[in-house]
């Protein structure tokens, strides 16, 4: 009797480890993920942005001669003031002054060919109606007019074209304004457009500014701005954004822009050095984030928000107002909302973390 219990323990002793060796172990609960966050302190913009810039004319002609040629006069200097039609540089004519001489004696030529074909024709018509000379031949000298006074035509075209080409050595002034450069002197021998002089022509001024490549949406954003000038930083002219360009120089990776300015007409010299300021006021709750905390969403920018509460992120829109070196400047945050400010490539809306790191 004694056995048979013995044997019976036994048998539930080995049944309950067997049981036990089927059962699979409890499956531990991820742990909330390590974020990196950022208490964001809203305020009302009150950053400005300067750049050097210069004061050009609007509109800056560099002049070239339509032929080629030696200069022989240089009538100008950089600084002086010209009117329109006055002549700033020559070229030696005598090439097109032989060409005119050329062209001339062929057109006396080809008026005595004419006025000779026209008796022929006036001869002929008088024998034709004698039956002395055939319909064919009469024919013959109505071509032989109109061909010479084609002839005639074509050549009183070149005639005009020499004129034109000896009145183009001397090169004139499109409109009134001051000679802002000088590219070429005389002696040198110039191909037809080649820049000889630039003239700024007199009327509106503006600001020439080069915003870096990390700025230039500044620009697009805040088209209003103001001007003053190095030797007067006291007298400030309200700017408004004309031209910015949508490519960068080759050389120094920034952009050019140019603002139109509202001043009295003596009151900005060419070429005065100035500086632009930008206000970026205007809006409100405006905070700087670091660009690693920005997630783009087709065309909506969006930030992880951590919630203390239920200790999950929520992912909420904001618009981008500007940047600052490495930093965004963006609106539609909160005073003392915590924002990830690192690894939102790895993190979705609605994951329970647990901050890292807190930065007031």
């Amino acid at each position: 009797m004694f056995n048979k219990n013995l044997y019976l323990l036994s048998l539930v002793i080995t049944s309950s480890l067997l049981l036990s060796a089927c059962e699979k172990p409890p499956v531990a609960a991820d742990k909330p993920r390590l974020v990196k966050l950022m208490s964001v302190q809203t305020s009302d913009s009150q950053q400005s942005l300067d750049l050097a810039g210069e004061i050009k004319a609007r509109v800056e002609s560099p002049l070239g001669f339509r032929v080629s040629g030696k200069i022989v006069r240089r009538l100008v200097e950089t600084g002086q003031t010209v009117k329109k039609g006055q002549a700033l540089a020559e070229l030696d004519p005598r090439d097109y002054e032989l060409a005119k001489t050329a062209s001339t004696s062929q057109l006396t030529a080809a008026k005595s060919d004419l006025a000779l074909a026209e008796a022929e024709y006036k001869r002929f018509q008088e024998l034709q109606t004698k039956q002395f000379v055939s319909e064919l031949d009469l024919d013959r000298k109505r071509v032989a007019v109109s061909a010479a006074a084609a002839r005639l035509k074509s050549l009183e075209s070149n005639v005009s074209l020499d004129n034109n080409r000896i009145a183009d050595t001397i090169l004139r002034a499109d409109s009134e304004g001051v000679v802002s450069q000088v590219q070429a002197d005389v002696g040198m021998v110039v191909s037809a457009g080649q820049p000889i002089v630039t003239v700024a022509q007199q009327g509106a001024r503006e600001i020439v500014v080069e915003f870096p490549e990390d700025r230039r949406t500044i620009a697009a954003q805040y088209p209003q701005a103001q001007v003053s000038l190095w030797a007067q930083p006291q007298a400030k002219y309200p700017a408004q954004l004309r031209e910015l360009s949508a490519v960068a120089d080759p050389v120094t990776r920034t952009f050019r822009a140019r603002y139109s300015i509202q001043a009295p007409s003596n009151a900005l010299a060419l070429g005065q050095s100035a500086t632009l300021h930008l206000n970026l006021q205007g809006q409100r709750g405006l905070i700087k984030l670091p660009t690693s905390a920005l997630v783009g969403k087709g065309q909506q920018t969006t930030v992880f928000v951590f919630n203390p509460q239920s200790q999950k992120l929520q992912s909420q829109a904001v618009q981008v107002a500007g940047v600052d070196g490495n930093e965004v400047i963006v609106a539609g945050l909160q005073q003392g909302q915590q924002v990830v400010v690192a690894g939102v490539h790895v993190v979705h809306e609605g994951q329970v973390v647990r901050p890292l790191l807190a930065k007031q």
